[in-house]
Protein backbone atom coordinates (compact mmCIF):
# COMPACT_ATOMS: atom_id res chain seq x y z
CA UNK A 1 0.00 0.00 0.00
CA UNK A 2 1.29 3.25 -0.96
CA UNK A 3 1.71 5.53 1.99
CA UNK A 4 2.23 9.62 2.08
CA UNK A 5 2.51 12.21 4.44
CA UNK A 6 0.74 15.47 4.44
CA UNK A 7 2.23 18.32 5.54
CA UNK A 8 -1.10 20.79 5.70
CA UNK A 9 -4.68 20.68 7.37
CA UNK A 10 -6.63 20.96 3.81
CA UNK A 11 -4.74 17.66 2.22
CA UNK A 12 -4.65 15.78 5.03
CA UNK A 13 -9.10 16.46 5.19
CA UNK A 14 -9.02 15.79 1.86
CA UNK A 15 -7.18 12.51 2.00
CA UNK A 16 -9.86 11.17 5.21
CA UNK A 17 -12.69 12.63 3.00
CA UNK A 18 -11.46 10.41 -0.35
CA UNK A 19 -11.88 7.47 2.28
CA UNK A 20 -8.07 7.41 2.33
CA UNK A 21 -7.21 7.78 5.77
CA UNK A 22 -5.23 4.26 6.41
CA UNK A 23 -2.63 5.87 3.82
CA UNK A 24 -1.27 8.32 5.67
CA UNK A 25 1.81 7.66 7.56
CA UNK A 26 2.52 11.10 9.11
CA UNK A 27 1.09 14.84 9.34
CA UNK A 28 1.88 18.57 10.53
CA UNK A 29 1.15 19.19 13.72
CA UNK A 30 -1.36 21.73 12.22
CA UNK A 31 -3.45 18.67 10.72
CA UNK A 32 -6.14 18.70 13.27
CA UNK A 33 -8.99 17.00 11.77
CA UNK A 34 -10.70 15.08 11.57
CA UNK A 35 -10.52 13.22 15.19
CA UNK A 36 -8.77 9.96 13.60
CA UNK A 37 -5.68 12.24 12.19
CA UNK A 38 -4.44 13.47 15.56
CA UNK A 39 -3.22 9.26 15.61
CA UNK A 40 -0.88 10.05 12.63
CA UNK A 41 2.53 10.94 13.97
CA UNK A 42 3.34 14.82 13.93
CA UNK A 43 6.39 15.11 11.38
CA UNK A 44 6.76 19.00 11.67
CA UNK A 45 4.74 21.95 11.31
CA UNK A 46 2.50 23.23 8.23
CA UNK A 47 4.69 23.39 5.08
CA UNK A 48 8.11 22.61 7.52
CA UNK A 49 8.90 18.80 8.43
CA UNK A 50 11.36 17.64 10.44
CA UNK A 51 13.39 16.10 7.90
CA UNK A 52 14.76 13.41 10.42
CA UNK A 53 11.03 12.40 11.18
CA UNK A 54 9.90 12.78 8.12
CA UNK A 55 12.14 10.41 6.64
CA UNK A 56 11.66 7.81 9.31
CA UNK A 57 8.54 6.89 8.50
CA UNK A 58 9.53 5.97 4.67
CA UNK A 59 6.90 7.47 2.82
CA UNK A 60 6.49 7.00 -0.75
CA UNK A 61 4.49 10.61 -1.17
CA UNK A 62 4.88 13.62 0.16
CA UNK A 63 1.67 15.99 0.44
CA UNK A 64 1.67 19.95 0.51
CA UNK A 65 -0.04 23.53 -0.29
CA UNK A 66 3.39 25.34 0.36
CA UNK A 67 6.92 24.18 1.45
CA UNK A 68 8.77 26.56 3.20
CA UNK A 69 11.93 25.42 2.06
CA UNK A 70 11.69 24.88 -2.16
CA UNK A 71 14.90 22.86 -1.89
CA UNK A 72 12.79 19.98 -0.35
CA UNK A 73 10.86 18.49 -3.02
CA UNK A 74 13.81 18.27 -4.80
CA UNK A 75 15.96 16.80 -1.81
CA UNK A 76 13.26 14.03 -1.35
CA UNK A 77 12.81 13.43 -4.98
CA UNK A 78 16.49 12.48 -4.75
CA UNK A 79 15.74 9.97 -2.58
CA UNK A 80 13.09 8.48 -4.08
CA UNK A 81 10.26 10.12 -2.48
CA UNK A 82 7.61 11.81 -5.03
CA UNK A 83 6.51 15.56 -3.08
CA UNK A 84 3.68 17.10 -4.83
CA UNK A 85 2.87 20.93 -4.19
CA UNK A 86 -1.10 21.20 -4.16
CA UNK A 87 -2.07 24.51 -3.40
CA UNK A 88 -6.00 24.26 -3.63
CA UNK A 89 -6.26 28.26 -4.57
CA UNK A 90 -10.38 27.64 -5.69
CA UNK A 91 -12.50 24.75 -6.34
CA UNK A 92 -11.58 23.64 -9.72
CA UNK A 93 -8.09 23.39 -7.48
CA UNK A 94 -9.72 21.38 -4.58
CA UNK A 95 -11.52 18.92 -6.71
CA UNK A 96 -8.54 18.43 -9.24
CA UNK A 97 -5.92 17.61 -5.62
CA UNK A 98 -8.86 14.90 -4.61
CA UNK A 99 -8.23 13.34 -7.94
CA UNK A 100 -4.70 13.53 -8.52
CA UNK A 101 -4.35 12.40 -4.54
CA UNK A 102 -6.80 9.62 -4.83
CA UNK A 103 -4.63 8.35 -8.34
CA UNK A 104 -1.42 8.74 -6.56
CA UNK A 105 -2.82 6.68 -3.88
CA UNK A 106 -3.96 3.93 -5.79
CA UNK A 107 -7.72 4.66 -5.58
CA UNK A 108 -8.40 7.08 -8.84
CA UNK A 109 -12.34 5.93 -8.41
CA UNK A 110 -12.28 7.26 -5.07
CA UNK A 111 -11.58 10.76 -6.54
CA UNK A 112 -13.64 10.87 -9.12
CA UNK A 113 -16.68 9.54 -7.07
CA UNK A 114 -15.95 12.34 -4.58
CA UNK A 115 -15.28 14.87 -6.99
CA UNK A 116 -18.88 14.43 -7.80
CA UNK A 117 -20.60 14.07 -4.78
CA UNK A 118 -18.68 17.95 -3.85
CA UNK A 119 -20.18 19.20 -7.43
CA UNK A 120 -23.33 17.69 -6.66
CA UNK A 121 -23.49 19.15 -3.24
CA UNK A 122 -22.54 22.84 -4.30
CA UNK A 123 -25.17 22.79 -7.07
CA UNK A 124 -27.67 21.90 -4.92
CA UNK A 125 -26.48 24.49 -2.45
CA UNK A 126 -26.41 26.84 -5.68
CA UNK A 127 -29.94 26.18 -6.40
CA UNK A 128 -31.41 26.60 -2.99
CA UNK A 129 -29.47 30.19 -2.92
CA UNK A 130 -30.51 31.35 -6.25
CA UNK A 131 -34.37 29.75 -5.03
CA UNK A 132 -34.96 32.38 -2.04
CA UNK A 133 -32.65 35.62 -3.66
CA UNK A 134 -34.04 35.41 -7.11
CA UNK A 135 -33.07 37.83 -9.01
CA UNK A 136 -33.55 40.24 -6.09
CA UNK A 137 -30.72 41.95 -3.96
CA UNK A 138 -28.06 39.71 -1.92
CA UNK A 139 -26.82 41.15 1.43
CA UNK A 140 -23.13 42.66 1.36
CA UNK A 141 -20.54 40.90 3.70
CA UNK A 142 -17.48 41.90 5.37
CA UNK A 143 -15.44 38.86 6.67
CA UNK A 144 -13.29 39.77 8.90
CA UNK A 145 -10.39 36.76 9.02
CA UNK A 146 -8.43 39.13 11.60
CA UNK A 147 -9.10 41.95 14.50
CA UNK A 148 -5.98 43.86 14.73
CA UNK A 149 -5.29 45.10 12.05
CA UNK A 150 -8.29 44.15 10.41
CA UNK A 151 -8.24 41.37 7.48
CA UNK A 152 -10.39 40.29 5.28
CA UNK A 153 -10.57 37.95 1.91
CA UNK A 154 -9.87 39.37 -1.53
CA UNK A 155 -11.33 38.36 -4.99
CA UNK A 156 -8.67 35.75 -5.86
CA UNK A 157 -9.29 33.75 -2.08
CA UNK A 158 -11.14 30.87 -1.44
CA UNK A 159 -13.06 32.42 0.63
CA UNK A 160 -14.62 34.52 -1.77
CA UNK A 161 -15.90 32.10 -3.62
CA UNK A 162 -17.68 30.52 -0.41
CA UNK A 163 -19.25 33.78 0.52
CA UNK A 164 -20.66 34.08 -2.96
CA UNK A 165 -21.78 30.48 -2.76
CA UNK A 166 -23.91 31.11 0.27
CA UNK A 167 -25.91 34.61 -1.40
CA UNK A 168 -23.40 36.95 -0.11
CA UNK A 169 -21.57 40.39 -1.75
CA UNK A 170 -17.83 39.93 -0.31
CA UNK A 171 -17.24 43.41 -0.03
CA UNK A 172 -13.58 42.38 -0.15
CA UNK A 173 -13.75 41.02 -4.00
CA UNK A 174 -12.75 44.48 -4.95
CA UNK A 175 -9.22 43.66 -3.68
CA UNK A 176 -7.16 42.11 -6.36
CA UNK A 177 -5.50 39.77 -4.25
CA UNK A 178 -6.19 36.89 -1.74
CA UNK A 179 -6.38 38.07 1.59
CA UNK A 180 -5.42 42.26 2.51
CA UNK A 181 -5.04 44.39 5.70
CA UNK A 182 -7.56 46.93 5.61
CA UNK A 183 -8.49 49.94 7.54
CA UNK A 184 -11.85 50.93 9.29
CA UNK A 185 -12.54 53.67 6.84
CA UNK A 186 -13.02 51.51 4.27
CA UNK A 187 -15.22 48.96 6.06
CA UNK A 188 -17.54 52.47 7.29
CA UNK A 189 -17.61 53.52 3.95
CA UNK A 190 -18.48 49.78 2.38
CA UNK A 191 -21.05 49.80 5.28
CA UNK A 192 -21.60 46.07 4.61
CA UNK A 193 -24.96 44.24 5.86
CA UNK A 194 -23.75 41.39 7.52
CA UNK A 195 -20.48 40.99 9.75
CA UNK A 196 -18.38 37.37 9.49
CA UNK A 197 -16.21 36.49 12.04
CA UNK A 198 -14.02 33.96 10.93
CA UNK A 199 -11.70 33.47 13.85
CA UNK A 200 -12.49 31.69 16.93
CA UNK A 201 -14.22 33.92 19.27
CA UNK A 202 -17.16 34.56 21.74
CA UNK A 203 -20.53 36.46 21.38
CA UNK A 204 -19.62 38.51 23.74
CA UNK A 205 -16.46 39.63 22.04
CA UNK A 206 -18.86 40.13 18.56
CA UNK A 207 -20.96 42.55 20.91
CA UNK A 208 -17.27 44.69 21.26
CA UNK A 209 -17.25 45.51 17.83
CA UNK A 210 -19.58 48.51 18.30
CA UNK A 211 -16.94 50.07 20.66
CA UNK A 212 -14.28 50.52 17.55
CA UNK A 213 -14.09 54.03 16.59
CA UNK A 214 -17.27 54.91 14.56
CA UNK A 215 -18.17 51.46 14.09
CA UNK A 216 -21.42 52.19 16.04
CA UNK A 217 -22.60 53.42 12.80
CA UNK A 218 -22.21 50.73 10.66
CA UNK A 219 -25.92 49.09 9.50
CA UNK A 220 -24.55 45.39 10.63
CA UNK A 221 -23.86 46.26 14.27
CA UNK A 222 -26.81 48.34 13.94
CA UNK A 223 -29.09 46.10 12.83
CA UNK A 224 -27.26 42.77 15.04
CA UNK A 225 -26.38 41.23 11.91
CA UNK A 226 -23.03 39.59 13.31
CA UNK A 227 -22.28 35.78 12.68
CA UNK A 228 -19.48 34.81 14.83
CA UNK A 229 -20.90 31.23 15.18
CA UNK A 230 -19.42 29.19 12.44
CA UNK A 231 -16.45 27.05 12.99
CA UNK A 232 -13.32 29.23 11.11
CA UNK A 233 -11.41 26.38 9.42
CA UNK A 234 -15.54 25.59 7.33
CA UNK A 235 -14.68 29.26 5.90
CA UNK A 236 -11.20 29.57 5.39
CA UNK A 237 -9.84 25.71 4.85
CA UNK A 238 -9.13 25.16 1.76
CA UNK A 239 -10.79 21.67 1.94
CA UNK A 240 -13.41 19.46 1.91
CA UNK A 241 -15.74 21.32 4.31
CA UNK A 242 -15.62 24.36 2.78
CA UNK A 243 -19.33 23.30 1.61
CA UNK A 244 -20.09 22.97 5.40
CA UNK A 245 -19.51 26.86 5.53
CA UNK A 246 -21.12 27.76 2.50
CA UNK A 247 -23.88 25.60 3.46
CA UNK A 248 -23.77 27.02 7.36
CA UNK A 249 -23.56 31.03 6.26
CA UNK A 250 -26.27 30.67 3.27
CA UNK A 251 -28.45 29.14 6.19
CA UNK A 252 -27.48 31.97 8.86
CA UNK A 253 -28.20 35.07 6.03
CA UNK A 254 -31.50 33.35 4.73
CA UNK A 255 -32.40 33.79 8.56
CA UNK A 256 -31.59 37.20 8.78
CA UNK A 257 -33.43 38.02 5.79
CA UNK A 258 -36.74 35.80 6.88
CA UNK A 259 -36.21 37.45 10.35
CA UNK A 260 -36.61 40.79 8.80
CA UNK A 261 -39.48 39.98 6.18
CA UNK A 262 -41.36 38.85 9.68
CA UNK A 263 -39.89 42.14 11.52
CA UNK A 264 -41.96 44.13 8.54
CA UNK A 265 -45.29 42.04 8.00
CA UNK A 266 -45.67 42.50 12.29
Amino acid sequence: MIKAASLAPSLTELVFALGLGDRLAGRSSACDFPPEAMAIPVLGDFGRPNQEALLATHPDLVLATDLEKPGLRGYLEGLGIKAMVLPCDNWADLLEAGRVISRELGDAEAGIRWASQMEARRTDIGQRVTAFYGSGPRPTVYLEIWSDPPMTAGRESFANDLVALAGGRNIGAELDRSYANVSSEWILAQDPDVIVLAYMTTNAAAERLAQRPGWDRLRAIREGRVCASINPDWLLRPGPRMLDGAEALAEWLMQQDRADEQEATE
